[in-house]
């Protein structure tokens, strides 16, 4: 079976054991997505890249660490996020979401229907409070699970739980206003 084939978990027991060729599977598997995460805190993709390429050579000489891989990756990245925007002197700046691929399924009146929900979105959602934006995105974009939510925000599993069911209550209100 090759590292391709192997489940994250079989992939984080290997890469515990010192396998350099799980861990860049893992690099593989989740980078990308970490790099659009931390592009939405540090406002710049260029600047994001270089912090989750930081973040992944911090877990790999740590592997010994406690925690689920997803949640250690999406920890140390948000850390290091808010430690660039520290150096720069400013607030989270929210970056709109990325456009879907034009032609993507869609045409015509259905493409610029579609458009413009997805613009109305992105608008409602950088209108939420920090910490319920990051909680919806982690969980509901991400894809992490509440406890992994809550392992990266360093909050209990209901508190994350609240944050993501007022920010759809807030996003439902706000796209039906729109």
């Amino acid at each position: 079976m090759t590292t391709a084939d192997r489940s994250d978990e079989e992939l984080e027991l290997a890469w515990r054991q010192g396998s350099q060729p799980a861990f860049a599977q893992l690099f593989r598997r989740y980078y990308a997505r970490v790099v659009g995460y931390a592009t939405r805190y540090v406002g710049d993709h260029a600047t994001a890249e270089d912090l989750v390429q930081q973040a992944f050579l911090n877990l790999f000489q740590r592997r010994h660490g406690q925690g689920r891989f997803r949640a250690l990756v999406y920890t140390c990245v948000r850390n290091l996020a808010f430690n660039e925007r520290r150096r720069q002197g400013r607030r989270s700046a929210p970056q709109p979401l990325e456009q879907p691929p034009a032609g993507a399924g869609v045409g015509g009146l259905d493409a610029l229907v579609h458009a413009e929900q997805h613009a109305a979105f992105g608008r409602a959602l950088d209108a939420l409070p920090e910490d319920e934006r990051e909680a919806f995105c982690l969980k509901e974009i991400e894809g992490l699970t509440y406890k992994e939510v809550g392992e990266v925000m360093d909050l209990h599993p209901d508190a994350v739980r609240r944050r993501v069911g007022k920010a759809l209550l807030s996003l439902r209100r706000s796209l039906e206003e729109s």
